[in-house]
């Protein structure tokens, strides 16, 4: 490994290791017609049938239904609609089929009305964008300075610690804490993603290990740290070096850029075929 890159990944480590945000939970949410979540579960199926041998560089894709990107769920927050992919070609964080979506205005979160968290309007489509979702976080890239920093995004069933998330990409473990995980990518620009609420016991990983596209990381939970949260998996990108937005907004190392259009691509891919099969 080159030089440069190591020191990259030591101040990754330093700088994520005093930043491990808490609270998430999960409002009505508009759900897809039968035939199209049928016709979506049908895709997944058959990628996940088909054999492995296929390239995980193609770019067939097959769309589904989602909200577009900045499009969240009505005064949950201001949202961020920033199409940009900050990390086109990665693998889809959790194997299966997955929804995406807000965790506390939806039912079961603390601002989602009635309902429980396995509510089944929590597991349809269309998927939304929850990015810059109110919170106390800090967040230069919201309209306030802060908010939501990543997306939330719920496995195929409300179960815990049944289902993996994977890595995005070739890199480096560089933080593990009690309930987050970092990945630094090997390619340049070195994207840092993060895992939040994996069950800490199925943990795969620790600091220093070399993982590769698709390996296993650990169990999407609802782990966080002293209180429970919702079943889900929180998923971060970050810069690992200053970088300037398409609207002039400057970002310093370690900054949440908008993760939703580069998922949307992942999971097109994943619906496609076998994009990232699993490693263990």
């Amino acid at each position: 490994m080159k030089k440069s890159f190591g020191l990259l990944m030591a101040a990754s480590l330093l700088a994520l290791t005093a930043c491990e945000p808490t609270g998430s939970g999960t409002s009505s949410s508009s759900s897809s017609s039968e035939s199209s979540d049928s016709a979506v579960s049908d895709s997944v199926e058959a990628s996940e049938s088909a054999s492995s041998e296929e390239s995980s560089s193609s770019v067939a894709m097959v769309d589904f239904p989602h909200n577009d990107a900045g499009a969240l769920i009505a005064g949950s927050g201001s949202g961020y609609a920033d199409r940009s992919n900050w990390a086109p070609g990665i693998c889809f964080p959790i194997a299966g089929k997955a929804y995406a979506n807000s965790q506390v205005y939806r039912p079961g979160g603390s601002n989602g009305g009635g309902g429980g968290q396995c509510d089944a309007s929590n597991y349809s489509y269309p998927w939304q964008d929850n990015f810059c979702e109110t919170r106390s976080w800090n967040n230069v890239v919201c309209t306030s300075g802060q908010g939501h920093q990543g997306q939330d995004i719920r496995p195929e069933t409300c179960k815990a610690n049944l289902h993996w998330a994977q890595a995005t990409e070739d890199g480096t473990i560089t933080q593990v804490g009690s309930y987050t995980v970092a990945l630094t990518g090997d390619s340049s620009p070195h994207r840092i993603y993060r895992y939040l609420h994996l069950q800490s016991a199925s943990l795969k990983v620790a600091v220093g290990d070399h993982v590769v596209r698709g390996q296993k990381i650990g169990l999407v939970s609802n782990n966080m740290g002293d209180t429970p949260t919702t079943i889900h998996l929180h998923f971060e990108i970050r810069v690992a070096q200053a970088e300037t937005m398409a609207d002039g907004t400057l970002l310093a190392a370690n900054s949440f850029v908008p993760p939703y259009t580069a998922l949307v691509d992942a999971y097109q891919r994943k619906l496609a075929g076998p994009d990232c099969p699993i490693v263990e």
